[in-house]
């Protein structure tokens, strides 16, 4: 008999969200492996990762004793990504789309997730994600332009 999946993470499609973007002087290709790979991921960004973020289907990212499970749900190879997972203190997912763009031997790298309640729970929570995201900007920068790892 089969392992039985999980079912898909609820989304309540609510107006809160918001987007960020970085520039890396790095080539694409380059930035899309470590932005999906797990491998490449665990250098820099989680401690664990069990998948990659390139295809549909369910992965696991690790920070130390805290986990979060994501469902990817389409990969455009080098030029985006969408998942959604359980947000911040909710019962409820949200959106997130990596996106990228080449310009010479830069990559403009952004994230967009979506999908809050509008109170102040879900404000909070967003706000939480926003901040993720801007340490996870800084760590992929840091280490596909330098190959410095920031977190400690």
């Amino acid at each position: 008999m089969a392992a039985k999946s999980p079912p898909p993470m609820k989304e309540v499609r609510g107006p809160v969200g918001f987007s960020t973007e970085i520039w890396i002087t790095a080539p694409l290709p380059k930035v899309w492996q470590l932005a999906t790979k797990g491998a490449w991921l665990d250098q820099y960004f989680t401690t664990a990762t069990s998948g990659n973020l390139d295809a549909p289907g369910r992965v696991r990212l690790s920070w130390g004793d805290i986990s979060e499970d994501v469902e990817v749900l389409s990969a455009a190879w080098e030029k985006k990504t969408v998942f959604r997972w359980i947000a911040y203190r909710q019962k409820y997912a949200t959106r997130v789309t990596f996106g990228l763009k080449a310009k010479g031997n830069m990559t403009l790298f952004s994230i967009a997730e979506s999908g809050w309640k509008r109170d102040p729970s879900g404000v909070d929570s967003s706000l939480h994600h926003a901040i993720g995201w801007t340490h996870f900007l800084a760590q992929l920068k840091a280490f596909a332009q330098f190959g410095v790892q920031l977190r400690g």
